[in-house]
């Protein structure tokens, strides 16, 4: 058989080849990050009113102080601490003929609510066009009652990535990396684009939900191809990379919404910029280590001398005529259950669980409220995607120097503080001027979540023992997606307080940094093999047992990491 292992030795464990082929991949992940963060700009809210009939006839502009002081009942604004037009209800006298004999200036009247009846936007909607020239907020009207439309077709979306996981992840186990990726990426134009010509929102929340479970498909099995194809000192490496090209795709996503004003022409374009893609889909190759696992040793060996010729290197006959190796074969099948079954594991499990679906939901939270923040829209969106790559490129320095547990509980408790700040540092609760404070303790809770993502991944796969590693990441991994289908819902909040989601958020992050001290520490520590192992490891455990690190099975399943992320 052909050992690949042995091959990298010679190949190195990153040289020219895989560096290119990783480039391709840096590439093609970019539109992934354009559709799973859409909607800040695709369901973007605007300021509106009820139609006034007879306005125009009566000479008065949509926005004119006088007509809607008199038009609209004020209500009163807990969140701004002032009374407000409504926005979902109009006087009922108003028509042609009041208007018309209004004497302005008109001034509102909070006791006149009392005294007029008062109808519900019978006519539809006025929306201010000004920023946002169109999005499904405004063309399928998902204010009042409907308001909650858009937080749901957020998290069907990411119901959509659940589901991809769970299926195109199967797939890619069976018929392979790079035949999985194909349809997907067809799939991700095909029902992308549907979504950009949707005529309601039924429709274009059924079409993205395809899009996300095909984002999975075409993201994963790539992302898996190139990290097996690296040595296993790189891998962690080469994935936190692949982290940083979702943060690119965030920058240019910000750019394009700040081009295209239409929610249909961003749909579309973001859909359409996969075309370019399907070429870039006959330069990846299948990964070598599948390929060595389903016994075609041919198509591992053309691979290798095709490395090794673009890396300017001889690999020896001896790499391709390796005796193959007797498997050691445990013949008991392990469930999650284990994970659970005896007192150690059940509560490291439920500290890493809770984490992983607190880290995934208050990342999405933060990435689709960045319009609440105050200032630019558009620069927000790009600074909260900028922030991640020193986020992820110091998260590796930090556990490599202090340990995994104190870095990742630092940083839940720093980002949670700075959530709770962050809408205090915003108007009505101080001056307008203020507001970038606002903004940047929301970066600084952007930058420590991010940090939280790379960390949480590879430390969950050191803390499970290896025969139930695979299972006890990919549980962890299925929290992480219910995270990002609540946190729409909490999104959702503001409509009973304007600063409960980032409360929410921040206290929720406190505590997980705070219980996840209680997590065992794993830099340098020999890591467990078995279950009766994991069960006693974080407590002083005998080294006479002759534990060696399965440093081989962490390092593979550290090519999961951006998978929590998608």
């Amino acid at each position: 058989m052909v050992d690949y292992e042995a091959a990298l030795e010679y190949l190195g464990s990153f040289g020219k080849y895989q560096k290119i082929k990783f480039t391709l991949l840096f590439v093609m992940q970019m539109p992934v990050a354009f559709h799973m963060l859409a909607m800040s700009f695709l369901a973007a809210k605007v300021d509106h009113h009820c139609v006034l009939p007879g306005l125009k006839e009566a000479g008065f502009e949509p926005k004119d102080a006088c007509a809607l002081n008199y038009s609209i009942p004020l209500v009163y604004d807990e969140d701004v601490n002032d009374w407000v037009f409504s926005k979902c209800t109009r006087y009922s006298d108003v028509g042609i003929y009041s208007l018309g004999n209004l004497s302005c200036p008109y001034f509102a009247n909070t006791n006149e609510t009392g005294g007029r009846s008062f109808e519900k936007c019978d006519q539809g909607w006025w929306y201010d066009r000004s920023q946002y020239h169109e999005s499904i907020f405004t063309e399928f009207d998902l204010v009042c009652e409907n308001k909650a439309m858009s937080n749901i077709a957020q998290a069907l979306y990411m119901l959509g990535v659940l589901l991809g996981s769970v299926g195109f992840g199967q797939l890619s186990d069976i018929i392979g990396r790079k035949k999985t990726m194909l349809p997907c990426l067809i799939l991700q134009i095909i029902f992308g684009v549907a979504a950009a010509f949707a005529p309601n929102l039924t429709s274009f929340i059924i079409f993205r939900l395809i899009v996300g479970a095909a984002c999975l498909g075409s993201f994963l099995p790539a992302f898996v191809a190139v990290t097996e194809m690296v040595g296993t000192e790189k891998r962690t490496l080469v994935a936190t990379w692949c982290q940083i090209s979702f943060a690119f795709g965030l920058i240019i996503m910000a750019l394009l919404a700040y081009l295209l004003r239409s929610w249909r022409h961003l749909q579309l374009t973001i859909s359409l910029i996969n075309v370019p893609m399907l070429p870039l889909w006959w330069y990846m190759i299948e990964s070598p280590r599948w390929l060595q696992s389903q016994g075609r040793d041919e198509e591992v060996e053309r691979i290798i001398r095709e490395a090794a010729k673009v890396n300017g290197v001889v690999v020896p006959d001896s790499v391709f005529t390796a005796k193959k190796a007797e498997p050691k074969l445990d013949t008991r099948k392990y469930t999650v259950l284990d994970l659970v079954r005896t007192p150690n594991m059940r509560k490291r499990s439920i500290i890493i669980f809770f984490n992983w679906l607190v880290i995934t939901m208050v990342y999405y939270g933060l990435g689709l409220n960045t319009s609440s923040l105050g200032g630019n829209d558009y620069i927000n969106f790009a600074l909260a995607g900028l922030v991640e790559i020193p986020a992820l490129l110091g998260s590796i320095y930090a556990t490599d120097y202090f340990g995994r547990r104190y870095p990742h509980s630092a940083a839940l408790v720093l980002g949670g503080i700075a959530c709770l700040f962050t809408p205090y540092l915003a108007p009505p609760y101080v001056a307008e001027h203020l507001n970038p404070l606002s903004i940047t303790l929301a970066m600084i809770g952007k930058f420590a979540v991010t940090a939280n993502f790379n960390i949480i991944y590879f430390w969950t796969a050191e803390m499970y023992p290896t025969v139930v590693r695979n299972v006890g990441v990919g549980t962890s991994s299925m929290w992480a997606r219910v995270g990002g289908v609540i946190s729409p819902f909490v999104l959702l909040s503001d409509t009973a307080w304007g600063p409960l989601p980032y409360l929410i958020f921040g206290v929720l992050s406190v505590t997980a940094g705070a219980v996840a001290l209680l997590l065992p520490e794993t830099l340098g520590v020999p890591l467990p093999e078995t279950l009766e192992e994991g069960e006693h490891f974080g407590r002083k455990w005998p080294t006479q047992l002759g534990v060696e690190s399965p440093g081989e099975d962490v390092a593979l399943t550290k090519q999961g990491l951006a998978e929590n992320k998608v």
